[in-house]
């Protein structure tokens, strides 16, 4: 059978047929009147070539095919039913579930231990999957369903995407202790001399570093590309090479490496990090609980940021917003 060809109305109809075994009645269940009841089942007769009610006695008794029609008819209106109900209110300390979160190391440096904090403490059967993500667009894991949240680094939103600010960052510079042009300042004419870092998954790729030198008609050689952030401390302590690199990376690693924090000598300009979903993720109660959690985590980050920035070392003051 054609079920696209079938009025689905007639289906509730039959259901109370088939369970008071009167027209009378079924049309009183339903609120219908029993002209409009026997026009239905006149309608069923002929879709399914089988009289499904016949008289018997005062009232009607239902055929074989009825009968069999019965069980599987009453359980799809209920799975019908039951499906279009709204959804039941999300619980994380009881809820049993997984979100894949894509994000790039620094973004997973900076929320991960308090994200991953908190979890165990409010949702303990709350699991996450972390994927590298290192681009900054819009991956379209989102829109496969095969991912919950993009973190990360945004320019420009694909269309059936939402996002919300999480954090800013800003850069510092950074080289070795010991340097031999580095000594506890940067000059801008210095800068221009060094053997840059740059983290790019895009060969050749200019940073917002260096359109901020373009625009003074200056350029900076960049000797080194790497994948990850995390990769650039441990080699600019380890070389003569320096780096424009987060400062919530840069400050915990200095803690550990032979590492100089500078006022970057030019203003690079800003951005910000953000969460991205899918809008198929936007009403559920599940996701929004996520994003909600992940968004109050990011401003103790936030506050991290600032605290750094008022009370920070002369040897890093108030260095310009990371891009």
């Amino acid at each position: 059978m054609n079920i696209s060809a079938v009025n689905l109305n007639l289906l509730p109809v039959l259901d109370a047929l088939l369970a008071e075994g009167s027209v009378s009645r079924a049309g009183a269940r339903l609120g219908l009147s029993q002209p409009a009841v026997s026009n239905a089942l006149a309608q069923l007769r002929e879709i399914l070539g089988d009289p499904l009610l016949v008289r018997k006695g005062t009232g009607m008794a239902p055929t074989e095919r009825a009968l069999a029609l019965a069980g599987p008819l009453r359980a799809a209106l209920l799975a019908l039913q039951q499906g279009l109900e709204p959804p039941a209110a999300f619980d994380p300390a009881t809820a049993d579930r997984n979100f894949t979160i894509l994000t790039n190391d620094f973004v997973a440096f900076a929320l991960l231990p308090p994200l991953l904090a908190r979890l165990q403490r409010e949702a303990p059967r709350v699991r996450l999957q972390v994927r590298a993500w290192q681009e900054h667009g819009v991956p379209p894991d989102l829109a496969r369903g095969d991912a919950d949240l993009v973190l990360g680094f945004g320019r420009g939103l694909a269309p059936g995407h939402q996002a919300a600010r999480l954090f800013d960052d800003r850069f510092v510079f950074i080289a070795r202790k010991g340097h031999p042009l580095v000594k506890g300042k940067i000059t801008l004419a210095t800068y221009t001399k060094l053997s840059h870092i740059i983290v790019s998954q895009v060969p050749n790729a200019r940073g917002v570093v260096d359109d901020a030198l373009d625009q003074k008609g200056l350029t900076r050689n960049v000797a080194l590309r790497l994948s990850h952030f995390l990769l650039v401390p441990p080699v600019v302590a380890a070389t003569d090479h320096v780096a424009a690199i987060s400062e919530l990376v840069a400050r915990p690693m200095s803690r550990q490496l032979p590492l100089q924090l500078l006022r970057m000598p030019i203003d690079a300009g800003g951005a910000t990090v953000h969460a991205v979903w899918h809008e198929r993720t936007g009403a559920s109660a599940a996701h929004a609980w996520l994003r909600r959690t992940i968004e109050e985590v990011s401003g103790g980050v936030a506050a991290t940021c600032e605290k750094a920035l008022t009370g920070r070392s002369t040897s890093a003051r108030r260095p310009p917003r990371q891009p």
